[in-house]
């Protein structure tokens, strides 16, 4: 239905669902897989509660829904993941720009190795994106852009951060 309406692109595994609605790994790698199939590219979610991210398992529970969310026809054409440090949304905490660095680059060391291409596939940021900081996430390696939430609903923060990624 998504595709009939001329959608291109459709989020699966957000945090929202992988949280309250306990949505596993395997049921978003079924849920992206149905949008390749309809030609729709699939935003992928992954990332970590504060509890994870605590207890030093931030790693290795990314690495994990990226192993068990992501098809194994994944391409840079219909696969886009979207790392979101659940920790950060809606708290006002944000990850400093060298731990953003550190996840994108573990995420995407994961995907050239387990795709042909992947090293192209787009890695966006997804974690309480602002006009006030949208310049300094932008500016983190192999953040390719943002997935916005709270933010997009207000027309100058928005823009704001539209400013930050065509800038960088």
């Amino acid at each position: 239905m998504l595709a009939d309406l001329g959608a291109r692109y459709v989020i699966v595994g957000h945090s929202e669902r992988r949280e309250d609605h306990n949505e596993t790994s395997e049921q978003v790698r079924e849920k992206a897989l149905a949008a390749h199939n309809a030609t729709l590219s699939a935003i992928i979610c992954v990332g970590e509660t504060i509890s994870q991210r605590d207890a030093g398992w931030a790693e290795k529970i990314v690495l994990d829904q990226l192993a068990h969310s992501v098809p194994d026809g994944a391409t840079a054409s219909n696969t886009v993941i979207a790392y979101e440090p659940i920790w950060a949304i809606g708290t006002g905490r944000i990850p400093k720009p060298e731990d953003v660095a550190m996840m994108h680059q573990t995420i995407r060391d994961h995907l050239a190795d387990r795709f042909a291409l992947g090293d192209q596939m787009r890695i966006l940021y997804g974690g309480s994106v602002k006009a006030s900081n949208a310049h300094t996430l932008m500016a983190v390696p192999n953040v390719n852009g943002a997935l916005v939430g709270g933010a997009s609903l207000k027309a100058l923060d928005f823009n704001g951060i539209l400013d930050a990624y065509r800038s960088n």
